[in-house]
């Protein structure tokens, strides 16, 4: 038998294969990087527009509670005031008729 010449040409294609898919691994995953932190950049953007709408309705908020209890308080005051009035009204007629 004679000794056969080794063909590397199967050996040369497979490594260039391999060669090149780890290229566009590399590839791909340096574009995965930069594509999730561009993404996490504009979610952080957006996460802090809404915290500052956030706040915005909150200082909103606490106006129109303070509102409230303005106008509730003069609403609750509206009867004593009538009350007195009332009271004071009745008085007078009083002491007209006791008078007469």
């Amino acid at each position: 038998m004679a000794p056969t010449k080794p063909n590397h040409k199967r050996s040369l294609i497979i490594g260039g294969v391999l060669t090149v898919l780890t290229l566009i691994c590399i590839a791909m995953t340096c574009m995965f990087v930069y594509v999730s932190n561009d993404a996490n950049q504009k979610i952080d953007a957006i996460r802090d527009d809404y915290r500052r709408v956030a706040d915005r309705r909150d200082a909103k908020v606490v106006r129109l509670a303070e509102q409230v209890g303005e106008l509730k308080q003069k609403v609750d005051n509206i009867p004593d005031r009538t009350a007195n009035k009332t009271a004071d009204k009745v008085k007078q007629v009083v002491k007209e008729d006791e008078s007469k």
